[in-house]
């Protein structure tokens, strides 16, 4: 089969798109003003894509509003320890700005919190669509200010600049991606020093199989009572993937660890997609096995580069920066894990496999207590002038199918 999509109208709660935060969060903390709180900076980031803008006599301009509240435990029946509300406007001069993939409109709070764990609840308000999305975090806050030696979370960040007056200024990486244009990552960090007069740093990377493929020491003065640098990551050979970053600071028989991760995307590719094997694995539906053993047998720089031509001979509309097909498919794929994984990944299942190729169904008649009968659903496709029986076999909630897929 080449790499054609069915499509359908999506009718029925149970295939209604799940709604994807469209915004990124991420919490991190430093030493504070009192032994007794730590500082916690809470970033939040949005893709110009995703905002709603209207024309203004600015030019464009997009509204939306965060609601922030910090919970005192892990689950959201926790008491509300405090609460943050802003709003942030975006201004372009231009209708092609309004659709730039690439620029993120970034905000930054800051709250003074006690040693402890807590739940972040941060809810977006497009104020224009008045779309919202909701995203949680948990964050373990942890006593600084002890001496000794501390070190401070990691932060990743997308650009950092020394300022004229010493200061170091970071753009914050929120999702902690990195896409194929191999640009250098940035780890911010602040090292709580007291009595050291120079630290000795050793940092590292590991790509999922555990093996050290970045490694990194200096020596350095250390600054009282705060000592604030940062470490370029260079990932330009680097396959996609996810990476762990491992800090390690250490001065006067004192040692300090603190870790975070990131992962690297190919450009263009659905967020998603966050395991390149998994991605290819999952060609199997509109794509020949020839062709899919010659990606599975590629390695590093030529798998991806397989990869990236296989979905641009396919892309719709070359023109753009977007992949509708592509992002249709591995749409697909996320919701059918969603509605149909039981032991196995729901875009293996053949309820999985049938959603994939064909998208939702036009209308399921469910059948799950019949008597002397399984548990089945027929899914009609009526512009394909289709229908699929599922039955329930094993009666542990995975449908297999009865009929042929291809008549």
């Amino acid at each position: 089969m080449t790499a054609e999509l069915y499509a359908q109208a999506d009718m029925g709660h149970r295939f209604m798109q799940a709604d994807r935060p469209l915004f990124n969060m991420d919490a991190v903390t430093l030493l504070g003003d009192t032994p007794d709180k730590a500082l916690v900076l809470v970033y939040v980031d949005i893709r110009y894509e995703d905002l709603t803008f209207v024309r203004s006599g600015r030019g464009f301009e997009a509204s939306y509003e965060i609601d922030l509240s910090v919970l005192a435990g892990k689950d959201d029946n926790a008491p509300r320890v405090t609460n943050k509300l802003w709003k942030q406007t975006v201004v372009v001069s231009s209708f092609e700005e309004t659709n730039n993939t690439e620029k993120l409109d970034v905000s930054q709070q800051q709250i003074e919190l006690p040693p402890g764990t807590y739940l972040l609840v941060a809810s977006f308000t497009d104020l224009e669509s008045k779309d919202q999305f909701t995203l949680r975090q948990t964050l373990d806050v942890p006593t600084y200010g002890l001496g000794g030696l501390e070190l401070s979370d990691l932060i990743v960040s997308r650009r950092v600049r020394l300022a004229e007056d010493g200061t170091i200024e970071i753009v914050p990486n929120v999702d902690h991606k990195v896409f194929s244009s191999r640009a250098p990552i940035f780890i911010y960090y602040e090292v709580y020093p007291y009595s050291a007069d120079s630290l000795d740093v050793y940092a590292r990377v590991l790509d999922k199989q555990g093996e050290i493929v970045r490694e990194l020491t200096q020596k350095r003065a250390a600054m009282q009572p705060v000592t604030r640098d940062f470490l370029k990551i260079e990932i330009e050979d680097l396959p996609v993937g996810r990476y762990v970053f491992e800090m390690q600071v250490s001065a006067n028989g004192r040692t300090a660890l603190k870790g975070t991760s990131f992962r690297i995307q190919l450009a263009g590719v659905p967020g998603t997609v966050q395991d390149l094997d998994l991605a290819i694995r999952q060609l199997r539906y509109i794509t020949k096995n020839s062709q899919l053993k010659r990606l599975s047998k590629a390695e590093g720089k030529e798998r991806e580069e397989l990869f990236q031509q296989f979905w641009k001979e396919r892309d719709p509309t070359p023109e753009t920066d977007e992949n509708e097909l592509m992002e249709e498919y591995y749409g697909r794929i996320a919701r059918a894990n969603d509605l149909f994984g039981t032991f196995r990944d729901g875009w293996e299942t053949d309820m999985g496999e049938v959603y994939v190729r064909f998208g939702p169904p036009s209308e399921v008649e469910r059948h799950p207590f019949e008597t002397d009968e399984r548990p089945y659903e027929i899914w009609y496709y009526y512009n394909l002038q289709r229908r699929f029986i599922f039955v329930d076999e094993m009666g542990y909630g995975e449908y297999r199918l009865v009929t042929n897929l291809w008549r």
